[in-house]
C-alpha cells in the first residue's frame, strides 16, 4: 500500500482544516487525532478503487470521512456504555450506604422522628451486627427501655414482623427498669426469653435477606458494561443509521460513475 499525501480535492482539504474543528461527533471536519487514520483510509480506498478524475477523488474524500465518522460513533458508544457502568456503580454504592448513614444519624439523634427524611431500615449486614450486640446485652442484664429505642433506630419506619414483635414485648418493660429492679424474677426471665427468641428469629431472617441482597448485587455487577440511557442509545443509533445510509449512497455514486465511464468508452 503506497503512502497517501492526504486529501487532494478542495472539499477534502476543507475537511482537513483543523483550526475551527469542533471535537464532537457531529463535526464535519477531520479532527487532529484523525489525520493519520484518514491518510491510511485514503491510501486504502485509492488502492481499492483507483479513482480517476475530480468527482471520484471527491467521493473518496467523502468515503474517508464517512469511515472516520463511523469510528467516532463506535468510540462514543463505548464511552457512553463505560459512563453508564460507572454511574450504575455509584448509584448502587449510594443506595447501599444511604440507610446505614441514616442509621448512624438517628443513633446520634440528628435525624428525628419528624424529619422530612424517610427513616429507612438499615441494610441486613449492619442490622445483624447490631441485633447480635443487642442480644448479648439483653442476655447479660435483661431487657430495658433503651433496647426499644435502639430497635427504633435500626428499623426506622420499616420494622419487620419479628422486629415489631420484639418492640411490642419491650413496651412491657417499665420506664426506668434496668432488669435488676424489684420485679418478679420469673416474669422478667420470661420476658427476656421472649425478646431474645424474637430477636434470634429476626437475625435469621436478616441473614436470608443478606443472601438475597448479595445475589442481587452479583447479578447487577455481572456485566462489564451497562447500556447508556434510552435517549443516548437512540441518538447514537440515528447517527449510525445516517452514516450507513451515506456510505451506501457514496458507493452507489461511485458505481454509477464507473458505469457511465464504461458506457462512454
Amino acid at each position: 500500500m503506497g503512502k497517501s499525501t492526504g486529501p487532494r480535492t478542495p472539499r477534502g482539504k476543507a475537511r482537513s482544516s483543523q483550526n475551527a474543528a469542533k471535537h464532537w461527533i457531529e463535526s464535519r471536519r477531520i479532527l487532529p487525532g484523525e489525520q493519520e487514520e484518514a491518510a491510511i483510509l485514503r491510501s486504502g480506498f485509492e488502492q481499492d478503487f483507483k479513482p480517476e478524475g475530480l468527482i471520484e477523488h471527491e467521493i473518496i474524500d467523502d468515503l474517508v470521512f464517512n469511515r472516520l465518522h463511523k469510528r467516532r460513533i463506535d468510540i462514543a458508544t463505548t464511552r457512553e456504555s463505560s459512563k453508564a457502568t460507572v454511574e450504575k456503580a455509584i448509584e448502587l454504592r449510594e443506595n447501599n450506604e444511604r440507610p446505614v448513614a441514616r442509621y448512624w444519624l438517628r443513633l446520634a439523634k440528628q435525624l428525628g422522628r419528624h424529619s422530612a427524611e424517610p427513616a429507612e431500615r438499615v441494610r441486613p449486614d449492619i442490622c445483624i451486627w447490631t441485633l447480635e450486640q443487642l442480644m448479648e446485652r439483653i442476655g447479660d442484664r435483661g431487657p430495658g427501655p433503651e433496647d426499644l429505642a435502639l430497635l427504633r433506630i435500626i428499623y426506622g419506619d420499616q420494622p419487620t414482623e419479628h422486629a415489631a414483635r420484639a418492640m411490642r414485648l419491650l413496651t412491657e418493660v417499665p420506664a426506668g427498669q434496668t432488669g435488676k429492679d424489684d420485679v418478679a424474677a420469673p416474669a422478667r426471665q420470661e420476658l427476656q426469653e421472649s425478646v431474645l427468641e424474637a430477636l434470634q428469629t429476626e437475625v435469621e431472617a436478616q441473614r436470608n435477606r443478606l443472601d438475597l441482597a448479595n445475589n442481587l448485587l452479583a447479578i447487577e455487577g455481572a456485566s462489564d458494561l451497562r447500556e447508556p440511557t434510552r435517549n443516548t442509545l437512540e441518538t447514537l443509533q440515528r447517527y449510525r443509521t445516517a452514516n450507513m445510509r451515506e456510505f451506501t449512497h457514496l458507493m452507489d455514486s461511485l458505481e454509477r460513475i464507473r458505469r457511465l465511464r464504461q458506457n462512454a468508452a
